[in-house]
């Protein structure tokens, strides 16, 4: 059973209860920190700012006390995305690369300039889930939601849903852990009536077929807690009146401070590649 585990590889949206100042800071200065280091990893070409910023959250994790071997597990169940997609990167040529040639098997080659985008794919992909992963180990569930509706509540004065956008993200990040356990459940009770799902010898191919059909009961167990939610939300007349809080989340002198160090953050991606750039 211990290659049918996976709850433990999942680290987005488990709290790690704790007193630490990265704790401490408001809801909505959390979700500013977590766009400073979503928007450059995703889309500055500069690598030293793409791994930079993958390195803020293991900053990040230390100032919170949160282990980074915890949120490293969270990046174990893509690798099989990334490894998907490194062979397509090998495998499919590249019109106009005159980079050097690492290594070559027959007609495959492996270029330089293949092998940086592999790699800075993987620390992509890398600082997404670690940013996620703090993020959520940092913010409590109620916070998750206060947040987004701090974040948004200007908007709301306009008609924008900020308090049900705050609820499906919540709710969202929620959800990843649960439907994990949901899933580990689900192998194991399968394996125990003699299930066979490629723990052995057996390659990644037959591994993918022998867990397509455990997509309907996760789906259909996913589906029966949405609906045991959305039965309990009516219960307490969710949405039928405006909403009270009872846990001012409204932040101190720090947040002002975090908030203005992320919306630096921010600029200097963008702005210091481009002046080295051009001075150069």
């Amino acid at each position: 059973m211990k290659g049918l585990e996976f709850w433990k590889n999942v680290s987005i949206g488990r709290y790690v209860e704790s007193d630490s100042p990265v704790h401490r800071l408001a809801p909505a200065t959390k979700y500013l920190w977590l766009l400073a280091i979503m928007i450059p990893v995703s889309s500055s070409r500069s690598a030293v700012v793409v791994c930079a910023s993958a390195l803020l959250p293991l900053v990040f994790a230390v100032l919170a006390r949160v282990r980074i071997r915890f949120l490293l597990r969270g990046f174990l169940p893509v690798l099989p995305f990334i490894a998907l997609a490194a062979t397509f990167q090998v495998f499919l040529s590249w019109p106009g690369d005159a980079s050097p040639v690492l290594a070559a098997v027959g007609p495959v080659s492996l270029s330089l300039r293949e092998a940086v985008a592999v790699v800075m794919m993987a620390v992509r992909f890398a600082a997404m889930m670690l940013a996620i992963g703090l993020f959520t180990s940092v913010t409590n569930e109620g916070d998750t939601a206060r947040g987004v509706e701090d974040l948004f509540s200007p908007l709301a004065r306009i008609g924008f849903p900020a308090r049900s956008l705050a609820l499906t993200i919540a709710v969202a990040f929620r959800f990843i852990p649960i439907v994990a356990g949901e899933f580990e459940s689900v192998v194991k009770a399968q394996a125990a009536r003699g299930a066979d799902f490629g723990t052995g010898s057996r390659g990644p191919i037959r591994k993918a077929k022998a867990y397509l059909p455990l997509i309907v009961p996760v789906t259909v167990r996913a589906l029966e807690r949405a609906e045991s939610l959305a039965e309990a939300m009516e219960a307490r007349c969710y949405g039928s009146g405006p909403a009270t809080r009872y846990v001012d989340s409204g932040g101190v002198a720090t947040d002002a401070v975090a908030r203005i160090a992320a919306i630096a953050w921010i600029v200097a991606a963008f702005v210091a590649p481009a002046l080295i750039a051009s001075v150069s």
